[in-house]
């Protein structure tokens, strides 16, 4: 493609945007559900383009491969008996030698702190070790796109930290991470932020950018994560004079 984007999404001219490699995107909006689909099954009223590839029922294959997706629908959906079937099913898809999707599982749970649970049933998991064992199955294999639909909310405060952590070693390596969500907070660790409504692209740019436009977001029913809403309080007060996303940043500065 021309601008060297990997990834292009279009809807009948209102809805257009790139994704080139190393980036991770939060799309927010009341269109998450028509995008997802899309993304799925494929929609002759869209544009998709994965690379040089037009997301088509000719292409669905040779796409798919370079996709992978963590679903809330599939949440408790298990193909595996453990959690270690469950993590090897892609791999074995992929034909992959025993002895190297087992080096794959080992090294791999252990990033994820899964590495305890790979003999247990996937259904005895709580929610945040779930969500840990499903992106740790779509990212083993690989893929140059994930995309992400509501699940991290169901992560506990360390397992989130961990997984944004993961996910940023993902796109520094090239991948793009598309995380579709209804939970403005989870925005703060995308380098972008896309706001769709009723199908229409209403505001994309970086994050701080976007969630300075207050008015527009509260207009939209989105509002502000509750970390930027007191970053905007002690700035007022000329506590601060930038902006801190974590809780550990902003606390330390106000201390000094």
């Amino acid at each position: 493609m021309a601008d060297n984007s990997y990834f292009k999404y279009r809807y009948k001219e209102l809805i257009e945007f790139n994704l080139k490699e190393k980036t991770h995107v939060s799309i927010v909006g009341n269109s998450n559900n028509f995008l997802l689909s899309t993304l799925l099954e494929y929609n002759e009223e869209c544009n998709v383009f994965v690379g040089d590839k037009e997301l088509n029922n000719d292409n669905l294959n040779t796409i798919r491969k370079r996709m992978s997706f963590v679903l809330s629908k599939h949440l408790n959906i298990f193909v595996g008996e453990t959690v270690k079937d469950e993590i090897a099913f892609g791999l074995e898809s992929l034909a992959k030698k025993k002895h190297e999707i087992r080096e794959l599982i080992d090294s791999k749970s252990k990033i994820f702190k899964l590495d305890d649970l790979l003999k247990k049933d996937p259904n005895s998991l709580g929610s945040s070790d779930k969500v840990k064992m499903k992106l740790l199955s779509a990212l083993i294999v690989e893929p140059n796109i994930l995309v992400i639909d509501n699940v991290i909310s169901e992560l506990d405060y360390n397992d989130k930290l961990l997984v944004f952590d993961i996910l940023d070693e993902y796109t520094k390596n090239g991948g793009i991470v598309i995380n579709l969500t209804n939970d403005i907070e989870e925005s703060m660790f995308s380098n972008r932020i896309i706001v769709i409504y009723n199908r229409k692209l209403v505001c994309d740019g970086k994050t701080l950018s976007v969630l300075n436009e207050e008015k527009l977001l509260k207009r939209l029913g989105i509002g502000l994560p509750f970390i930027v809403e007191l970053n905007k309080y002690f700035m007022d007060y000329g506590m601060i004079n930038k902006y801190y996303l974590t809780n550990e940043k902003l606390v330390g500065a106000l201390w000094k």
